[in-house]
C-alpha cells in the first residue's frame, strides 16, 4: 500500500501542476477529487482481485471455523488461481492492477473534463515528464548543486 500512496501523491502533483498550467480553475477541486477517484478506484480493483481469486478457488463452499471464525479451508497452494508457477504471475498481476487501474482512470478523466481533449493514449501521459523534472529540480541549490 506504501507503493501506492507514493502513487497518489506524484498523481496529486501531476494534476495540480496541470490545473496551474492550463489555468483550469480550482485546483485544489481538482486535485481533491483525482485523489477520492484513486482511492475508489484502488478499492473496488483490491476487491475485485478477492472476487476474482475467491471464484477460480476450487474450494469455494468451504465451511467456517464456528468457534472462531477462521476460514477452514485447505490453503495450500495444490489448487486454485495462483497455483503453480503461473499464479505468481497472476499475483503480481493483481497486484499491479492496484495501481495502474487507478492511474489510467484519472489520467482519462485529466485527459477528457479537466483539459477538454478527445481521448489519445499519448495524450493521457503529458505532463508526466516535466513533472519529475520539476521535482528533480526543486532539490537544487542555488548553487547548482544537489
Amino acid at each position: 500500500m506504501t507503493f501506492g500512496g507514493i502513487i497518489a501523491i506524484f498523481i496529486a502533483i501531476w494534476v495540480y501542476r496541470t490545473a496551474l498550467e492550463h489555468k483550469t480553475g480550482n485546483a485544489l477541486y481538482w486535485v481533491a477529487g483525482s485523489f477520492i477517484v484513486f482511492l475508489a478506484v484502488q478499492f473496488l480493483a483490491i476487491n475485485l482481485n478477492g472476487l476474482i481469486i475467491e471464484t477460480f478457488d476450487t474450494d469455494i463452499n468451504s465451511e467456517y471455523d464456528s468457534a472462531g471464525g477462521l476460514n477452514a479451508r485447505d490453503n495450500s497452494d495444490s489448487a486454485g488461481l495462483q497455483s503453480g508457477s503461473g499464479g505468481s504471475v497472476i499475483g503480481v498481476i493483481f497486484e499491479l492492477l492496484t495501481w495502474i487501474l487507478p492511474f489510467f482512470v484519472v489520467a482519462i478523466i485529466r485527459q477528457l473534463w479537466m483539459l477538454k481533449q478527445s481521448f489519445n493514449f499519448m495524450g493521457l501521459f503529458s505532463g508526466l515528464k516535466e513533472m519529475f523534472i520539476s521535482i528533480k529540480n526543486s532539490f537544487k541549490t542555488s548553487d547548482g548543486e544537489v
